[in-house]
């Protein structure tokens, strides 16, 4: 799972058939700076920490095969080392 930070929506212009109508947004992690595309399940806003569940377990949560990060959890605090 990653920990990150929601910099905006995603929007395309085609998608396959299994991503048909699915809201995605894109997410930095905060350390690394590195951004990718994740499923919202939360309807998280621009801005928000979030927690994204990866590969398998996104496709899982989602119930599609070809989703591999999804938004699983909105993130209130956590501690920094």
């Amino acid at each position: 799972m990653i920990l990150g930070e929601v910099v905006g929506r995603v929007w395309s212009e085609r998608s396959v058939d299994g991503l048909g109508g699915v809201r995605m947004v894109l997410v930095r992690e905060p350390e690394s700076g590195e951004r990718r595309v994740a499923v919202d399940l939360l309807d998280a806003g621009t801005g928000s920490t979030v927690l994204i569940a990866t590969d398998e377990a996104a496709a899982a949560v989602t119930g599609r095969s070809c989703v591999d990060a999804a938004v699983i959890a909105l993130v209130a605090g956590w501690d920094q080392p």
